[in-house]
């Protein structure tokens, strides 16, 4: 018997056995998450105005904006994407019409399997305000996102609550309070009914605490939590709905 051919056949059967194991066990590994090949099994997109952008923690709202911190909740089956664009509004005839923006071109390439919208507050300031435009421009909007090729959830969401600047006619920038705390929200509702989405009220959820602003309009990091919790709650009640 040849010790040096035995030696080295089982010298080759144990490597063989050992590069198995060492590709089943990266098999394992990468299908875990661990080395982020994990597929993403939750695509969402953010879109929106600067209430999505994170305007209020401009400094940190890679950490701070809604969109983000939503991400840290829902983890890692879960991609979600902020196109949220300041100044932007929902009608066409606004001063920056959020459906001729890259945000909005990009949000539609961006294969979603949630949509969460939220635009108006913009549409209100006093030489934007056509509540009849404004409808037009949203109900469109909504309606594009549904005929994706990837046929997403749309949520839409209703404005938050508006502080005014006490002494003052109107909100900052223009915005006229009393259309985002009433009529706008009104139309959004109308539009939520007709296109069959579902609407988060944001506006009964930050109604009152006007100590999370930062200036009776955009939110401080921990205003943004909030709405990052009432919009974690929906979505896991709708995947729970799914299965």
């Amino acid at each position: 018997m040849d010790i040096r051919k035995f030696v080295r056949g089982l010298f080759q059967r144990k490597m063989v056995v050992l590069l198995v194991a060492i590709v089943l066990l990266f098999v394992v590994l990468f299908n875990s998450g661990m080395f982020g090949g994990k597929d993403i099994r939750v695509r969402i997109t953010c879109a929106g105005d600067s209430l999505t952008y994170g305007s209020g923690v401009l400094k940190s709202r890679e950490i701070d904006s809604y969109p983000s911190q939503l991400q840290v909740k829902l983890g890692t089956g879960y991609l979600v994407s902020n196109y949220g664009l300041r100044n932007a509004t929902a009608a066409s005839t606004g001063d920056l019409p959020y459906v001729e923006s890259e945000q909005y071109k990009e949000s539609l390439d961006s294969n979603p399997d949630i949509v969460i919208l939220m635009l108006g507050t913009n549409d209100t300031k006093v030489d934007n305000w056509n509540p009849s435009d404004y409808r037009e421009g949203l109900l469109s909007i909504v309606k594009t996102y549904q005929n994706l090729k990837s046929k997403p959830v749309v949520y839409l969401m209703r404005s938050p609550y508006c502080f005014p600047i006490e002494g003052n006619e109107h909100a900052e920038y223009q915005v006229q309070e009393n259309i985002v705390n009433g009529e706008l929200g009104d139309i959004i509702s109308e539009v939520a009914a007709e296109t069959g989405v579902t609407m988060i009220d944001l506006k009964t959820v930050t109604e009152g605490k006007e100590y999370l602003y930062t200036d009776g309009i955009h939110f401080t990091a921990e205003g943004y939590d909030l709405i990052s919790d009432t919009v974690y709650d929906e979505i896991k009640k709708e995947v729970k709905e799914e299965k």
